[in-house]
């Protein structure tokens, strides 16, 4: 799994995907999207660490399987996952969180 942080005007996102789910096209009944590698692809780092690091930022957007480890282990509701598709057929949730700063 791979982890990166973007940074932009004080904001931080952080960003976690599953290394084989890079460059992939996953897609549900509402939407497609083809997962880029370079906006995910930054450090290695273990899903067990990954659900840690996800503590400590207001903004993520997650794709892959930390999200069904903290799913498991009650640390993230199923009803905020969205659920895709790859073209095989394996379900890949996604989950973004973003904070919104006050104005």
């Amino acid at each position: 799994m791979y982890f990166k942080v973007h940074r932009k005007n004080n904001v931080e996102i952080l960003a976690l995907c599953d290394e084989s789910l890079l460059g992939q096209e996953i897609f549900n009944e509402k939407a497609r999207m083809r997962i880029p590698v370079d906006f995910y692809r930054g450090q290695e780092i273990e899903a067990q660490d990954a659900l840690q690091l996800m503590r400590n930022y207001a903004n993520i957007n997650v794709v892959g399987s930390v999200l069904e480890l903290g799913i498991r282990k009650n640390l993230i509701n199923e009803d905020a996952v969205l659920w895709f598709s790859t073209l095989e057929g394996k379900k890949i949730p996604h989950l973004l969180i973003f904070s919104i700063p006050p104005l």
